[in-house]
C-alpha cells in the first residue's frame, strides 16, 4: 500500500465515526479536516466531494461491522452458539466498541429517510446481508433441531433484526442496557 492509499484509507477510518455519530449531511469538512490533521485539499486529493467520501466512510463502516459478525457466527457450531455471537457484537453497538455513534445501519436509514443520501442502496444491501445472515443461523437450528420448524425463518429474521435495532435505540437513548437484554430474552424464548 502506497502513501496515498494509506492516507485515504486514514480519512475513511477517522470520517467514519464522525458521520456515524454526527450524521452524513451534519458532519462538516471543517471536523473532518480537525479529526484527520488535514487540511482541505488533501482530502478532497482523494474524494470527489464530501458525498463520495461519506459513502466510502459507510461502506467502511459496513464492513467492518459485517467482518465481526461473519467472523464471530462462523466460528461457532451450534445455533444458539452462533445466534449468541451474532448478540455479541451486536452488544458492542452499544459501547461504541466497534463503530463510534452505535449502528451505522440503523443511524444512516434514519439520516436516509429524512433526506437524500448517495448510498441508499449499501444501506439496504447491509440489512439485507444482516437479514440474510441471520436467517441463516435460524435455519441452521431448524436442521439441527435446535429451534422448532415452524418457525418462520424469513419473518422470524426480519422480527429479530427489527427488535434488536429498536432495543438499542432505546439503551443508547435511555444509557440503560436493559432494554436490549429485555429483548433479547424474548428472543431466545421464541426461538430456542
Amino acid at each position: 500500500m502506497n502513501k496515498g492509499e494509506r492516507t485515504k484509507n486514514y480519512i475513511i477510518e477517522k470520517s467514519s465515526s464522525l458521520f456515524n455519530r454526527n450524521g452524513y449531511k451534519s458532519t462538516s469538512i471543517s471536523e473532518i479536516m480537525a479529526a484527520t490533521g488535514l487540511k482541505k485539499g488533501g482530502i478532497y486529493n482523494h474524494f470527489e466531494n464530501k458525498d463520495d467520501l461519506a459513502k466510502a466512510s459507510f461502506s467502511y463502516a459496513l464492513n467492518t461491522l459485517k467482518n465481526n459478525y461473519v467472523e464471530a457466527v462462523t466460528s461457532k457450531k451450534t445455533a444458539i452458539e452462533q445466534f449468541n455471537a451474532f448478540i455479541s457484537v451486536f452488544k458492542t453497538l452499544i459501547q461504541d466498541e466497534v463503530i463510534m455513534g452505535g449502528c451505522p445501519l440503523m443511524n444512516a436509514a434514519i439520516e436516509a429517510d429524512d433526506s437524500k443520501v448517495e448510498f441508499e442502496d449499501l444501506i439496504k444491501e447491509g440489512f439485507t446481508g444482516l437479514i440474510k445472515l441471520i436467517k441463516g443461523i435460524i435455519q441452521h437450528g431448524k436442521n439441527q433441531n435446535e429451534i422448532n420448524n415452524a418457525v418462520d425463518a424469513d419473518q422470524m429474521a426480519v422480527f429479530i433484526l427489527s427488535s434488536l435495532e429498536g432495543a438499542l435505540a432505546l439503551s443508547r437513548l435511555y444509557k440503560d442496557e436493559g432494554y436490549l437484554e429485555m429483548i433479547i430474552l424474548q428472543i431466545k424464548a421464541n426461538l430456542f
